[in-house]
């Protein structure tokens, strides 16, 4: 985070512009700002944006919703915490994390942001883990675009394998390549339940060999299915998702809810 100590101040609207450290696009960041406005509205801005000076200006590198709102509500100023410009790694961090922390992020900017930090970072995924504060299966779900080996790339390419199961494969064996490749192979001979159950059992078992992945696939599961009934706006959501993710509804579900119980300390 930054070193130096901000600034609180009021910063004029008309010598705000956003800035390319922002990880939320313009596009996304645009929607839903009713309820927002509404609660600025009543009572007044409750945290400051974060920004930093650039010539005669400001760039904002967090709390770009709050600035578009407040934009909206005519106000001709806003609170501002002004840090002195630092590196754009490090802008992105905090940028990400505050976000991450109020309104979630689209997944397709989650998967930017963290592939943006895998390469600064020199494609070590324990450091992004460690700087996001978010758990290894999450850093791979959203890196694993990124993490396909070219053997398995080939098999895609030749419809041998669903770029789904490529993914799977990555999400199952990450960071060893070979074993990637061998849960590849091993994927397509399996039943679509049974590739599933593979990729969970690896999560919990990343010390066992694909081998000993398969086998336990084909067990009979143990595992607790439940029934959930989703409003029609919540399961458009999903599918959409889903599709963003290039999975199936019920496998977004599924890592949602891991993710959330596990970030709330439950797992």
């Amino acid at each position: 985070m930054a070193s130096s100590q901000a600034k609180l101040e009021n910063i004029p609207l008309d010598k705000i512009e956003t800035s390319e450290q922002n990880v939320r696009d313009l596009k996304d960041a645009q929607k839903d700002l009713d309820s927002l406005k509404g609660s600025m509205d009543r009572r007044g801005l409750i945290h400051p944006i974060v920004v930093f000076p650039k010539g005669n200006m400001f760039e904002i590198v967090v709390g770009q919703r709050r600035y578009l709102a407040a934009r909206e509500l005519g106000w001709k100023t806003i609170p501002a915490l002004v840090f002195e410009p630092m590196e754009i790694q490090e802008g992105k961090i905090i940028s990400a994390l505050e976000n991450l922390q109020r309104k979630p992020l689209s997944f397709t900017d989650e998967c930017e942001m963290a592939e943006f930090l895998y390469d600064h970072f020199g494609q070590d995924h324990k450091r992004v883990e460690k700087e996001l504060g978010i758990s290894r299966i999450r850093v791979i779900t959203l890196l694993r675009r990124r993490m396909v080996p070219k053997a398995v790339s080939e098999m895609v390419d030749k419809k041998e394998l669903s770029r789904k199961d490529a993914l799977g494969a990555v999400t199952a064996a990450y960071p060893n390549e070979n074993k990637i490749v061998e849960v590849a192979k091993s994927l397509r001979k399996l039943t679509k339940p049974e590739r599933s159950r593979l990729v969970q059992i690896a999560a919990e078992q990343p010390e066992s060999t694909p081998s000993e992945w398969v086998e336990n696939a084909k067990k009979p599961t143990k595992a607790v299915e439940y029934r959930i009934i989703l409003l029609n706006k919540y399961a458009t959501s999903l599918e959409k998702a889903a599709t963003d993710r290039g999975e199936d509804a019920e496998e977004t579900a599924r890592i949602a809810i891991i993710d959330w119980l596990e970030s709330k300390g439950y797992a």
